[in-house]
């Protein structure tokens, strides 16, 4: 980024791509973030909106308070928030930006991968995790610190998270049975707390160099590992796929990797005696093997939920749609959409939406008609049924 905020690490993007090469060979309407990242100066968001503390401070911080969910999500919340950001940039007098060829989906495709990364933590806050999440009562830091599990401040201080991550899954068959005989709690996370653990961890490691890269993960190989470590067995997205354990699509995948690594620890008690149940053992990870699981899941929740057709028509009916642009999509006050949406994919629908969103804005004004809001399942049917519902 230029002026007044500054481009992302080039490492960051370059671990990115690597995340990406796989994803954009099977999806050809996905975006590029790294363009996106372009765009996010060049259309003028930065002069409203921060991205983790660089850039505007008029609108919210997009890397901190942006929803974190599938496309139908950050194309939701943009389309919901377009009549107050167009009178705001009215305001201030900064140009709408309208968006062309595929411009909006590297846009929300960069939206969507800030949240991949994580944010460096807070040593802190991490340090008092480390006494209230009782990890100080086994494990050494210095001279504090107990010695029934290993010490934890041998590690070389550039030691990825997501290393720390695998290890503290792979001791879970050995740690959560020592906790338990011992009376405590097993630790769960909440929010960014791992990521403030492992900072703390990680700058009290030893002053060398970690011995080994660590990709951002590989979601193709991710996608093998989901059905070979069992996790298909127990776990549907988004409806597809078997529900004995919780849906990973609807419920679970919020936030970086690393969050991602608590959120699955915190699931590890459970998960452990359900598998014993059915003659499974949980699993263990080596090498990039949890980064390239958690890259398929992360991107498997790009695309969110299957749309509902039927739902879908009955949106374009209640929200007023059919009034202005006609029962069949054929137009009449408003443009068209037949021609124009039918096979068309969801970004390039939610491109037509933003570039004609102020004029209609005007329009419904003058006729008193209200904005229609919509959640992101309800984006989801609305343009599965403007795709697909004027063929049947």
């Amino acid at each position: 980024m230029t002026g007044r905020a500054r481009r992302l690490r080039p490492a960051v993007w370059i671990g990115l791509a690597a995340v990406l090469a796989p994803a954009r060979q099977a999806s050809a309407e996905f975006g590029d973030p790294i363009r996106g990242q372009s765009l996010f100066v060049e259309k003028t968001c930065v002069q409203c909106h921060a991205v983790r503390g660089t850039g505007g401070r008029i609108g919210p911080d997009l890397g901190r308070t942006a929803v974190k969910g599938s496309f139908f999500e950050l194309a939701s919340g943009m389309w919901n928030h377009s009549p107050v950001m167009t009178r705001k940039m009215g305001e201030v007098q900064i140009a709408r930006p309208s968006f062309e060829k595929g411009e909006l989906a590297d846009l929300i495709a960069f939206l969507y991968f800030l949240n991949y990364f994580d944010e460096p933590g807070d040593p802190n806050i991490g340090k008092v995790l480390f006494a209230q999440k009782h990890c100080i009562q086994c494990h050494r830091l210095g001279r504090e610190g107990g010695t029934a599990g290993p010490r934890l401040d041998r590690l070389p201080r550039g030691t990825p998270p997501l290393s720390i991550a695998r290890a503290l899954w792979n001791h879970g068959p050995v740690m959560v049975p020592a906790i338990r005989r011992v009376g405590l709690d097993v630790p769960k996370f909440e929010g960014s707390e791992i990521v403030d653990l492992f900072a703390y961890l990680r700058g009290q490691g030893e002053r060398r160099a970690a011995r080994e890269f660590r990709s951002s993960g590989d979601p193709e190989r991710g996608r093998v590992l989901y059905a070979t470590k069992g996790c298909a067995r127990c776990h549907a997205l988004f409806g597809r796929g078997r529900s004995f354990g919780p849906d990973l699509g609807r419920s679970e995948l919020r936030g970086s990797v690393t969050q991602l690594a608590g959120r699955m620890w915190n699931h590890w008690p459970a998960m452990s005696e359900a598998m014993e149940s059915v003659g499974m053992s949980p699993p263990s990870f080596q090498g990039e093997e949890m980064a390239d699981l958690f890259a398929y899941l992360f991107l498997s929740r790009y695309d969110g939920g299957p749309g509902d057709l039927a739902r879908g028509k009955a949106i374009y009916l209640q929200r007023g749609c059919a009034a202005c642009h006609g029962q069949n999509g054929e137009g009449n006050i408003g443009p068209a959409l037949r021609t124009v949406t039918t096979g068309e994919a969801k970004e390039r629908i939610a491109e037509r939406m933003w570039n004609h969103a102020a004029k209609m804005s005007d329009k419904m004004s003058t006729y008193s008609v209200p904005w229609p809001h919509l959640e992101s399942g309800e984006m989801a049917d609305l343009f599965t049924f403007l795709a697909e519902g004027w063929k049947r």
